[in-house]
């Protein structure tokens, strides 16, 4: 489907994270998205996001996005221990030219 419609979900989970209860996948239309942050530096303001589907194994990535106010952020370390991002597939942004 569209990456503007998992963008448009990032940006609302960003906000509120409650909000990924009950919303479906872009791709599959099941409930079952999930949102990380993963920060390099806990005491920087950036972190990197993955936003996918349980079910399908689709969704995207933030690479340089903005730490936020409310949820749990990985730190780097964590992660690399935990690995709790699966392998998903990629949805790209759409180019225009």
């Amino acid at each position: 489907m569209s990456y503007m419609q998992w963008e448009d979900i990032y940006e609302e989970a960003w906000k509120r994270p409650a909000s990924l209860a009950g919303r479906r996948c872009p791709e599959c239309g099941r409930e079952d998205l999930n949102l990380i942050f993963i920060a390099w530096e806990m005491s920087d303001g950036k972190v990197s996001a993955a936003l996918w589907c349980g079910a399908c194994l689709h969704g995207i990535s933030i690479c340089n996005g903005i730490r936020p106010k409310a949820g749990h952020v990985w730190s780097r370390d964590d992660a690399e221990r935990e690995r709790p991002v699966p392998n998903f597939t990629l949805i790209p942004p759409e180019w225009t030219p």
